[in-house]
């Protein structure tokens, strides 16, 4: 276990200096001033599709572009069970929010409190959080480490969750397995996604998101 800390410590730090925000929590700084609202209306869009109408929820621009919470952005963490309208939520595969709220529960019995940093997300968003990491890191290659495309983002397809603290996500490499969920990059303790039946054996992982 402690050395699973000190691996989820690393990462979190590697996140920290390269100022990848979207990979950490999609929470993503906004340069310009972020603007956010509070109202509590649904998006009804369907899953990877930018969405219509007003911004819901919280608001932010990232890359140039101004997302919502009808993008699946929100401005802080949270348990799922407290997001479960919330279009970052509401838009995840059903087997996996099933998986996560169980892995919620089980970690909330040994005390751990895992949260939900980010969910699915719309087309827009995703491809904004890669315009962002180009700009951070000079260069397609280097921002598809840490950003995938829109096309190959599990986010996008409603099949991947960002977990939140370096507790949970510790806890998350030594027990998701038991609930079918999988760290997916060696270089992103926080990202999970459902890739093998409940105890079974997790697939190896991919160096970073530049693999698929």
């Amino acid at each position: 276990m402690q050395k699973s800390r000190l691996h989820v410590l690393a990462a979190t730090v590697v996140c920290a200096t390269a100022l990848v925000v979207a990979g950490c929590a999609a929470a993503a700084v906004d340069e310009g001033g972020a603007t956010r609202t509070s109202t509590s209306a649904r998006s009804g869009s369907a899953p990877g599709q930018p969405p219509a109408g007003a911004p819901v929820g919280d608001v932010t621009t990232i890359g140039g572009v101004r997302v919502s919470g009808a993008d699946g952005y929100a401005a802080d963490s949270a348990p799922i069970t407290e997001r479960t309208d919330a279009p970052e939520v509401a838009n995840l595969d059903a087997d996996l929010r099933r998986a996560v709220i169980r892995t919620t529960e089980a970690a909330a019995a040994d005390g751990v409190e895992v949260r939900i940093n980010s969910g699915w997300r719309s087309t827009r968003y995703q491809q904004a959080l890669l315009d962002q990491a180009v700009e951070e890191h000079g260069s397609l290659e280097e921002a598809r480490r840490w950003v995938n495309t829109p096309e190959r983002s599990a986010h996008v397809r409603g099949g991947a969750v960002d977990v939140g603290e370096i507790d949970a996500a510790a806890w998350m490499q030594e027990h998701g397995s038991e609930f079918g969920l999988c760290q997916t990059y060696e270089n992103e303790s926080w990202h999970y996604e459902l890739s093998t039946t409940p105890g079974g054996t997790c697939p190896a992982m991919r160096r970073d998101s530049s693999e698929g």
